[in-house]
């Protein structure tokens, strides 16, 4: 269908395009105030290395041949991302989650330490949003030192877990809101133009039907009824008896001469 086509037809039912729009935007508003709103808190933890030893590897496995930390955090980001941690804090999901990241895996080929975890959270309650990012980072303390614990690491030779940034204060995300929303209120107005070109095409049959007019009743022929034919009389045969019989008489006589 031409886009002119839907425009008259929007234009032609404006009753039609009127109602659906004023429908659309409550529906849309609807959607948007029941979707409950989503708030978002960050922190920010770093492994800090207490001594530097000639040889870190032996006095911590942990430490990379060189004492960098970085295989130890990106180690640790997997671990804190896995779904079993989300379980444990007994999340909802789609509700409640936290994703823990570190810069990338460039920071290991260039040799430099980046030994930061990046906590962000996400939940249904602002309270809720700034105990998750405390969770996270209890949870990173008791993973590196469950690891260390593993490998018999000396007090004074664990990698330790510092808190840098604490819980930020929440932020309202409505992102998903307006998405959904958005959504709603377009598959709403296609409707409407659908209802308005239906209705559209609808009237201009109806239209067209009615400048037509009826179709003509075909006539009836074979075994059918043919119109009645007037029963006539001729002129000449017209009159009383007497006068008809006088009438032949003077015919023949009048033949009989010539």
């Amino acid at each position: 269908m031409k886009l002119s086509v839907i425009l008259r037809a929007v234009r032609d039912r404006w009753y039609i395009t009127v109602s659906g729009l004023l429908l659309s935007f409550v529906v849309a508003g609807a959607v948007f105030s029941l979707i409950p709103a989503q708030y978002s808190s960050t922190g920010v933890a770093v492994l800090v290395q207490q001594k530097k030893f000639a040889s870190s590897s032996a006095s911590n496995p942990l430490l990379a041949g060189d004492g960098g930390l970085n295989t130890t955090t990106l180690t640790l980001v997997q671990a804190l991302n896995a779904p079993v941690v989300k379980q444990q804090f007994g999340l909802t999901d789609g509700i409640d989650t936290f994703s823990v990241t570190n810069v990338d895996s460039a920071a290991v080929a260039d040799g430099t330490d980046h030994p930061f975890l990046y906590i962000t959270s996400q939940s249904t309650s602002a309270q809720r949003s700034t105990d998750i990012v405390a969770d996270v980072v209890s949870k990173a303390r008791q993973e590196l030192s469950t690891r260390q614990s593993a490998f018999h690491v000396a007090p004074q030779n664990q990698i330790k877990l510092e808190s840098v940034v604490e819980a930020t204060t929440p932020k309202a995300v409505v992102v998903k809101k307006f998405a959904v929303s958005g959504a709603v209120l377009s598959l709403a107005l296609i409707a409407t133009c659908i209802a308005a070109c239906v209705a559209h095409s609808a009237g201009l049959a109806r239209q067209s039907q009615r400048l037509d007019g009826p179709a003509p009743a075909p006539r009836a022929y074979g075994g059918g009824q043919f119109p009645a034919i007037a029963q006539t009389t001729p002129l000449s045969l017209r009159g009383s008896p007497d006068s008809v019989t006088r009438s032949i008489e003077l015919g023949a006589r009048a033949g009989g001469r010539r």
